[in-house]
């Protein structure tokens, strides 16, 4: 099962808080970060908890393996050629929400698979495209929901730099 994180109507200017100190730190698009807190974690209302204690992970990106506070064992869909299956993984915990989005600007920076995607990752949608081609996610439509919320819920906005 899962927790959320905020109240929903809560979660946008939560993520965009992140997001925006983010791209001031990385150059990473803020409108993209803050569209896949809200599509991994359902708009903060999912995010993961151990199916056996209860153990809240903080995790906003859905990444998988042991983060600063261990891991949990949640229930996730992968999809693997066309076909959605329903399976337990053990997700990164951390211990704020915080530690969740500085640990997913470390991966995406430094892990080689994700080089085509630092290229592009100022660019929110040429961004979505490369997290999908770099294996972020098996969910073949992952990045037009990506792009579908960015635009629904004009987030590009966040990228916009004021001069």
């Amino acid at each position: 099962s899962a927790k959320p994180i905020v109240p929903k109507d809560q979660f946008q200017e939560f993520a965009a808080r992140l997001a925006l100190k983010s791209m001031q730190e990385t150059g990473m698009s803020a409108a993209l970060q803050t569209a896949q807190a809200i599509l991994e974690t359902g708009w903060g209302q999912s995010v993961p908890v151990d199916k056996y204690s209860g153990k809240f992970s903080n995790n906003l990106f859905g990444i998988k393996g042991k983060g600063t506070a261990g891991s949990v064992v949640s229930n996730t869909w992968e999809e693997y050629n066309g076909t959605a299956y329903r399976i337990d993984a053990d997700f990164r915990a951390y211990n704020s929400p915080e530690e969740s989005w500085s640990d997913h600007k470390k991966l995406l920076l430094t892990a080689s698979r994700y080089a085509p995607y630092r290229e592009v990752m100022h660019n929110s949608t040429l961004g979505a495209w490369a997290l999908k081609r770099c294996g972020y996610a098996t969910d073949s439509k992952y990045p037009t929901k990506l792009i579908d919320i960015i635009k629904r819920y004009n987030l590009q906005q966040l990228d916009e730099v004021n001069i």
